[in-house]
């Protein structure tokens, strides 16, 4: 390639090579007829052969590539750093107005996986997070006793998301969307990428991470269903903290402890609703310390939050110092007693719609 990329895909790996031929097929397909497109693998931590593995598959396909093979230090050897480092060679590498595009090396993107990108920014996002469906295959071979379990947290979670849609709508993320920020799916413009601070190089959830920081920068995020990314659900992962890990604890405990991200209804809805009606008084130049004294903020609590540059940057401030904005953790027990009344404020929400 005699000039810098306009489109790149990172990829982190650690021992994969059971899948990263799937992986990388997927992606030639999605890149073919581009020139000035390119892949990043970094292989971290591996003993079975995935650089080597990788390295052959993207020549065989005339994919053009820089696949490093290396080992992080143990406190470095996590799924946030990983991606943050492949996705920093991506950014250097790349032209600054290029797209970079992240997956994961258990993952298979669709053909159209990098259009139905490409076209969620070109339409305004600044941080594009695609769908995610389990492998169907593996996911029929995991245990009947954690089929109940995941229904119940998988229906709380749709109605979660829609009633924070409905009551707090945002014209760059239309309703219906899937709501969630995924690593195996992530597109950035690279300077975009470079002036929010780059990826969180957290043990896990450097994805969700992420996806806060861009709305921190009062930039877009679209959580588009175009881009489709099919991966796995197996039970020994890589990272730790993320699917595999829950997957595991549901396996020992079917009551095992439901996604952080789950609130009781009443919660939910009034989170969505306090950031609504802050993000207006924020445009309007409003009354905002009243909204802030409702929440239970201090005065001192208050003026810092105030005193930030984003609308996001304030909702990080408010969200912290506001205990009545959370609720300890909930099992899919909870999550079941709570399901009447989260369905009663959705279907609420959608008459007022």
């Amino acid at each position: 390639m005699s000039r810098p990329p306009e489109l790149v895909i990172s990829v982190p790996v650690c021992n994969e090579s059971e899948r990263i031929i799937a992986c990388v097929d997927a992606i030639a397909v999605t890149l073919a007829r581009r020139d000035r497109a390119g892949v990043v693998l970094l292989v971290n931590n591996s003993d079975d052969g995935s650089a080597k593995k990788a390295f052959l598959a993207l020549a065989e396909r005339g994919v053009t590539a820089i696949v490093i093979d290396t080992t992080l230090a143990p406190w470095m050897a996590t799924a946030g750093w990983a991606r943050r480092l492949t996705l920093d060679v991506a950014a250097r590498w790349a032209h600054p107005d290029a797209v970079l595009m992240t997956t994961d090396a258990d993952g298979r993107v669709a053909p159209d996986w990098a259009e139905a990108n490409l076209d969620a920014l070109a339409g305004g996002a600044h941080l594009v997070c695609g769908r995610i469906a389990v492998d169907a295959a593996e996911a029929a071979l995991l245990p009947d006793s954690i089929a109940a379990s995941a229904a119940i947290e998988s229906a709380y979670r749709a109605l979660s998301i829609e009633l924070d849609a409905r009551l707090d709508p945002r014209a760059h993320d239309p309703w219906p969307h899937h709501g969630l920020a995924s690593g195996a799916s992530l597109a950035i413009r690279a300077r975009d990428y470079d002036a929010i601070g780059r990826m969180p190089p957290l043990a896990c959830s450097e994805d969700r991470a992420f996806a806060a920081l861009v709305e921190c920068h009062d930039l877009f995020v679209r959580h588009s269903s175009a881009p489709l990314v099919t991966v796995s659900c197996r039970v020994h992962g890589r990272a730790r903290g993320g699917m595999a890990t829950a997957i595991s604890a549901r396996i020992n405990d079917c009551d095992s402890f439901a996604d952080a991200s789950l609130l009781p209804a009443a919660i939910t809805a009034h989170r969505a609703r306090s950031r609504r009606d802050l993000r207006a008084a924020w445009r309007e130049r409003g009354d905002v310390g009243r909204i802030m004294s409702g929440l239970g903020l201090s005065a001192a609590q208050a003026r810092r939050a105030q005193h930030t540059a984003t609308f996001g940057a304030q909702w990080v401030e408010v969200e912290a110092a506001a205990g009545c904005l959370g609720a300890p953790r909930m099992r899919p027990s909870d999550l079941a007693r709570e399901l009447p009344e989260l369905r009663r404020l959705v279907e609420q929400a959608r008459a007022a719609s």
